[in-house]
């Protein structure tokens, strides 16, 4: 049987399997993701009909004889890594992975990879295929319960992604626990200078999401000092309605560390405790305990307790210390202090002393420095202090401004800002001169340079210039520049080199100029004998020159002449060419530099003739001439490999001098003009600094930067004397003194004195104290013509025990408005009264119902940040305003959200979104790369599993391998129907020969058959 008819059937198996590949590709040229393939061929074995053999000494090697027996499918590759284009479905869990990765789905028993991201949402919230419901593989999110934050641990294992469970439905509420008071405050707002005080509103949630609205009122306190008291007037629900007093008696505004009290202050309600019920007109309250559970109703603990009598009914009721924490011990509390009670439940304590004192003052001694001086007529007394200022010297010269003090300063009226070296001079003191010195900086100008070393400056006008040539080039290409730099490269000489002439530098910058030289000789050529066509027949002498015949040497009859001699022009070279054998070449070697000359020789015996041509012939060489750096002060060249800079310093002027001293010495030095020219002043200009003032020379500093020069003008300062101040005069020291006068009434409380009396007499805060009813002063002249004040400490004393814990006093910097922190109210017990806490700028806590457990407290305590808010003049108008969250918008709250959509980022990770604007991470679609994708073994229905030569799968995020996921498209086919079509073509007509091979081996084996017949 013919090999050639397996080799044929084989063909027709292998083209068949290939149209069984283009047809799966054709088929799925639609399906989502399909990864088309292509197929190899290789040939199969060889029948061996005698092997090779090599060569020996008498013959050659002979190469194998093989006979192929057809061919077979090598692979079928999948062009598995090559990204399908891109199609529209707008459905949010239509995915389509970009990169070499593939998504992982398990069937139910292992877990399969597809590149097919139609995906849909089954009936238990499961993220799953569309075509057969397998669960899509990756990680759920895990919330830390310490830090509340949700994230992804791609390191953990993979698990159906549920999206929507019930867990998931909504989002819960969360309470606000940031606020922002911001704005300005007015102190001219006729709403914050108003008894009913200006009112803002700051809306909050609680932890179960409802919303409420507190209001605060802000009232103007004192504008000197600029502060404002802003205090809790009001809590009301999101229907408007208050949360009532037992809620709003629970809430506190600022921690017990931001208000300054540590322990419980009597006159101060115990924390528990509550007013259930104030009736003003029946002049009673009621007091119940919280049990820390708002739904329910509170058990009243006293009833009907007197809002006002003395300390000692209320201990009768047993109320006094249980509530208030207060002991009568006749020591701080007496049985008839007298109290009044605010429907907080906070007392007003009042209570009488044993003692009743007066204390005498005298005016203070005199001093060395400082002395009172205190009259009396009728109900006034004027306190007259006088005080010395400071003393100046009355010296011709005078004394430096620096000693003259701040005080003196003042009294002087002398302004700031004035330089050190200004000196000043008077005579009696009622006049002061200054000699202000002006200084005028100069910069250093264009094209100089000053540098100063130790006391000298060196001012160098004008700068080296960088010219820069190639090492090596065409002399005509050199600069006219630099050429100037070689001297003895005159411009004749420059001019005599020829065109082509180039140049080279070496390292210690010589020029070499390299050019060609023309050398040309006669010649004359060796004989050349005649040609054997030809030969010599006659000489004719009677002409000039002599005219030779001569004949074929084949048919005599033929004959030609020629010049015996002569110059070889065309003609010529045409006929000597062609008797004596020369060629064109010979010719144009003679007549290169001009048309040579020739000369015949000849034998009339023998007939023998020969040429010799005389002809001139040029040679060329080359020639080189160096120059050197003329200039080698000023003129430097750095020769580097491909380029030489050459530094010309010929256009720079030093100057040496010092770098401080007398501008008129500067001016009288011989190039003073020049040094001066390099910060671009002449001496015209610098004479009037020395001409300003005949007091002192002016100076000058030189740096490398440039030239200050210091000058003096006189200015006349003339003390005011009207404004209390007056000199006196000893020698040569001037005394100056301030007198301040006061009028004072002879007597009033002693909150009103001023410090100026206070001094006068002596007075320390030791002497009288401020609570109410004030100590009183009297101010008389004794009988010896001195004044007296007599303080009066009244015995009847009262002790205000205020304390309201929903109130603070906002503090704001006098000088630029800014706030500088709050303090509040606090009561200790003592004497002194109300003080305030240390101010504070930290947040300011609104603090709910501090003492309940927060396990059942809907509320949660809200941190305001009044940092932003100010005190500025904005026409009368305040801008202040509360809102919820933080400066970044942050713990605003919320209440419950239900689930408004899915959203799926290209790192796979799926976040749901909530109608209270929050969102929530759900977990995160994982990815798997191989090896070697084409390894993998598809299994049908898009999916494929992995095999030994894919290698196990790398699971990750899609991001790590630099794809990423978008969402509502889908990848299409990666086949292409023209080149689909393209191996049809060639597959059909493989198929088609191959056919052939088998109708023809056909027909030999019929023949084969006919020749037994």
């Amino acid at each position: 049987m013919l090999r050639s008819m397996y080799s044929g059937v084989a063909g027709l198996k292998t083209h068949q399997t290939k149209m069984d590949v283009i047809g799966n590709n054709i088929a799925n040229v639609n399906t989502t993701s399909f990864k088309s393939q292509s197929i190899s061929f290789s040939d199969l074995m060889y029948q061996t009909t005698q092997r090779a053999s090599g060569a020996t000494e008498t013959t050659g090697g002979v190469n194998a004889r093989q006979i192929g027996l057809g061919a077979q499918s090598a692979s079928i590759a999948t062009a598995i890594e090559t990204q399908g284009a891109t199609q529209t479905t707008n459905n949010p869990y239509d995915l389509m992975i970009s990169g070499d990765a593939f998504f992982i789905v398990n069937d139910g028993t292992q877990n399969v990879y597809t590149r097919d991201g139609s995906f849909y949402v089954d009936g238990n919230g499961n993220l799953a295929t569309q075509s057969d419901g397998y669960y899509i593989m990756g990680w759920m999110a895990v919330t830390d319960e310490d830090t509340g934050v949700t994230s992804i641990n791609t390191n953990g294992g993979l698990t159906k992604l549920q999206i929507m469970s019930d867990e998931t439905s909504t989002f819960p509420p969360e309470g606000t626990s940031q606020a922002v008071v911001s704005g300005n405050i007015d102190a001219k707002d006729t709403n914050i200078t108003s008894s009913a005080g200006k009112t803002i509103a700051l809306e909050f949630y609680d932890n179960l999401g409802y919303l409420y609205t507190a209001e605060f009122t802000i009232k103007d306190v004192d504008d000197a000092k600029n502060t404002y008291t802003m205090t809790l007037t009001d809590i009301m629900d999101s229907d408007g309605v208050s949360v009532g007093a037992e809620q709003l008696a629970m809430v506190h505004l600022g921690s017990d560390a931001q208000a300054g009290v540590t322990n419980q202050v009597p006159g101060v309600l115990k924390s528990g405790y509550y007013v259930s019920s104030y009736s003003a007109a029946k002049g009673t309250a009621d007091f119940a305990l919280t049990d820390s559970n708002v739904n329910t109703v509170d058990t009243t603990m006293f009833s009907a307790v007197p809002t006002s009598g003395k300390l000692s009914d209320l201990d009768d009721a047993g109320v006094l210390n249980d509530l208030y924490n207060i002991v009568i011990d006749d020591d701080n509390f007496y049985d008839d202090d007298t109290y009044t009670m605010d429907n907080l439940g906070n007392l007003t304590i009042s209570h009488t002393g044993t003692t009743s004192l007066t204390t005498k003052k005298g005016v203070v001694n005199d001093t060395n420095t400082s002395s009172y001086k205190v009259s009396v007529s009728g109900a006034v007394a004027t306190i007259n202090y006088t005080t010395t200022t400071g003393t100046l010297t009355s010296d011709v010269d005078g004394g430096k401004y620096t000693g003259i003090s701040s005080a003196l300063k003042t009294a002087y009226a002398i302004p700031t800002g004035l330089p050190s070296s200004t000196t000043y001079h008077t005579t009696d003191g009622n006049s002061l001169t200054l000699t202000v010195p002006s200084t005028t900086s100069l910069g250093v100008a264009s094209g100089f340079e000053v540098v100063v070393t130790s006391g000298s400056a060196t001012v160098t006008s004008g700068s080296a210039i960088k010219n820069t040539t190639p090492v090596k080039g065409n002399l005509k290409n050199l600069s006219e520049t630099i050429r100037g730099y070689y001297g003895d490269l005159t411009d004749a000489k420059y001019a005599a080199y020829p065109d082509t002439a180039t140049y080279s530098l070496s390292s210690d910058g010589t020029l070499t100029v390299s050019y060609p030289v023309d050398t040309t000789a006669t010649k004359t050529t060796d004989a050349v004998s005649l040609s054997s066509t030809y030969k010599f027949s006659s000489v004719d002498t009677t002409q000039n020159p002599a005219v030779i015949t001569i004949e074929n040497a084949a048919d005599s009859s033929l004959t030609y002449t020629i010049n015996q001699s002569g110059t070889v022009d065309n003609a010529a070279q045409a006929s000597l060419a062609t008797y004596f054998g020369l060629t064109d070449a010979d010719f144009a070697q003679y007549r290169k530099v001009e048309d040579p000359t020739y000369n015949i020789t000849y034998d009339a015996t023998t007939g023998a003739m020969s040429l010799a041509i005389t002809y001139k012939e040029t040679t060329t060489s080359t020639n080189s001439d160096t120059y050197s750096i003329t200039d080698t002060t000023n003129i430097s060249a750095s020769v580097g490999k491909e380029t030489a800079v050459y530094t010309d310093k010929s256009g720079i002027s030093t100057y040496t001098l010092n770098s401080t001293g007398s501008l008129a010495d500067l001016m009288a030095n011989t190039d003073a003009d020049a040094i001066l020219a390099a910060f671009g002043i002449d001496k015209t200009k610098a004479q009037e600094y020395v001409s300003k003032s005949s007091y002192s020379q002016s100076s000058y500093v030189m740096s490398n930067s440039g030239l200050q020069i210091t000058s003096y003008e006189d200015s006349n300062y003339t003390l005011d004397t009207g404004s209390g101040y007056s000199a006196s005069t000893a020698g040569t020291t001037v005394t100056v003194s301030l007198t301040t006068s006061e009028d004072v009434n002879t007597s009033g409380n002693m909150t009103e004195l001023s410090s100026l009396v206070k001094n006068a007499f002596g007075i320390s805060s030791a002497d009288y104290d401020t609570s109410e009813p004030l100590d009183t002063y009297t101010i008389e002249m004794d009988a010896n013509g001195e004044a007296n004040l007599t303080i009066t400490d009244n015995s009847y004393k009262t002790i205000a025990t205020e304390y309201n814990r929903n109130e603070m006093t906002l503090n704001y910097d006098h000088a630029n408005g800014s706030y500088t922190g709050a303090t509040f109210k606090q009561a200790d017990g003592s004497e002194n009264g109300i003080t305030y806490s240390t101010i504070t700028t930290d947040k300011i806590i609104m603090n709910f119902n501090p003492d309940m457990d927060d396990t059942v407290n809907p509320w949660t305590d809200v941190y305001l940040d009044l940092s932003t808010t100010t005190n500025y003049n904005s026409s009368g108008t305040s801008t202040l305003q509360a809102s919820k969250g933080d400066l970044a918008g942050n713990n605003t709250g919320r209440m419950m959200g239900t689930m408004t959509g899915i959203t799926i980022s290209k790192d796979g990770k799926i976040s749901a979104s909530y109608s209270n604007g929050q969102t929530l991470l759900l977990g995160q679609i994982a990815s798997a790369t191989f090896a070697n994708a084409s390894g993998l073994e598809k299994a049908g229905n898009n999916l494929y599993t992995a095999t030994l030569n894919s290698g196990d799968p790398v699971v990750q995020d899609i991001t790590v391998g630099g794809g990423s996921i978008q969402t509502g498209v889908l990848e299409m086919s990666n086949v292409d129907l023209s080149n689909e079509f393209t191996n049809m073509i060639t597959a059909q007509r493989g198929f088609q020969a191959n056919s052939r091979i088998i109708t023809v081996s056909d027909t030999l084996l019929e023949e084969l058959t006919n020749l037994k017949r």
